[in-house]
């Protein structure tokens, strides 16, 4: 969400047109250190994410992006076992028609399933660490069997100083077998979002923008029978961007997750309601020929059976090196929290986050 934000800071007097491919590939190291792997059978767990991204205006109206990674993890459990995932993610091919000025946007996307969707028993375990939602991973799966959605949005000014934005999107599940040892097909609920937002100009220096989200999932299946219903999840985020000085900008926000509770179809077991608390803020400074951009954010986990929750903070800095037509950006990033598995298993943790990045300097941010 910060990276977003800060780049329509950037962005606010450009304009989409014809261009040259253009696209990014980084490399990101991240990992996570528990000091009581005893109380959370978690010793270590680490995550190398090869993200790759481009884009081509197709005509001018017309935007064509891709989007993939390579990822690498291990988990370490608190008596020495390690279990390693390694491979593709899932690719996704993006198409974006825009008419109006850019304000509606219309987009067809195909998720192709080149992850590595076929685990086995061990390796769920470790993407099941990877995609909880207290650490936040760059990537949250490997494959998820591949999909089909499509999208519109469109923007409306209100006026001078105030502009709404409204947005829909369905995706379309498809069916694959996750357990490479078996035959069990397994397809995940198709998905509804729902999203709207608005930015009202503050001053002549200050944007304020309010964003809210909901999120429905249809019935997960097993062997074509209903499996799993997942729960509802709303979301409401807030931010302030602002001038900082004569040549930067910043940028603090806030924002509330609620996961409701979801219940298997075919037991009698219910997988509680979760409520997630994030803020932070980011400041831009020219220095030199590049710019530093410093951050700081926090979040709070709580589950309704206190039980998978926790809380982190982090302090990360990043430094965008222009070279050219292209752009060089190494950051770095630490992070303190703890981990509440269930009551009285409990330990905290410290992690640390390393990449680098290049991406064409008009292309993707």
């Amino acid at each position: 969400m910060f990276a977003a934000a800060m780049c329509t800071i950037a962005a606010a007097n450009g304009s989409a047109q014809v261009s040259s491919p253009s696209g990014g590939v980084g490399v990101l190291m991240e990992s996570y250190s528990f000091g009581s792997p005893e109380k959370v059978d978690l010793k270590k767990v680490s995550l190398i994410t090869v993200p790759i991204a481009a884009r081509v205006f197709l005509a001018p109206k017309i935007e064509l992006g891709v989007t993939s990674a390579f990822g690498s993890a291990k988990l370490t459990r608190a008596g020495g076992q390690e279990t390693t995932i390694s491979g593709p993610t899932d690719t996704e091919v993006r198409l974006t028609y825009g008419a109006i000025d850019d304000r509606v946007r219309i987009s067809a996307a195909a998720l192709a399933p080149t992850g590595k969707s076929q685990l086995t028993a061990e390796e769920m375990d470790v993407t099941g660490v990877i995609a909880a939602d207290l650490l936040p991973f760059a990537i949250s799966n490997w494959g998820s069997g591949g999909g089909l959605g499509v999208s519109a949005a469109f923007a409306v000014p209100m006026n001078e100083a105030t502009s709404i934005g409204l947005s829909a999107g369905y995706v379309v599940a498809r069916k694959y077998e996750p357990l490479s040892a078996t035959t069990f097909a397994y397809r995940p609920g198709n998905q509804l979002q729902l999203r709207a937002a608005a930015d009202r100009t503050v001053g002549s220096t200050a944007k304020a923008s309010l964003q809210l989200t909901y999120l429905h999932f249809g019935q997960d299946q097993g062997d074509g029978t209903n499996l799993y219903q997942s729960g509802d999840r709303l979301q409401a985020v807030g931010s302030l961007a602002f001038a900082a000085g004569s040549n930067g900008t910043g940028i603090v926000y806030a924002g509330y997750l609620r996961r409701q509770e979801g219940q298997y179809t075919t037991a009698v077991r219910i997988t509680p309601a979760q409520d997630l608390i994030y803020a932070g803020t980011a400041f831009r400074r020219p220095v030199g020929g590049a710019m530093l951009v410093p951050s700081l954010d926090a979040r709070i986990l709580g589950n309704e059976s206190g039980v998978e929750q926790g809380r982190t903070i982090s302090g990360g800095l990043a430094l965008e090196i222009p070279r050219g037509n292209f752009e060089i950006v190494p950051r770095a990033q630490a992070r303190f929290g703890s981990l509440t598995v269930r009551t009285g298993q409990e330990s905290s943790f410290t992690g640390m986050e390393l990449g680098i990045s290049i991406r064409s300097r008009s292309g993707l941010q």
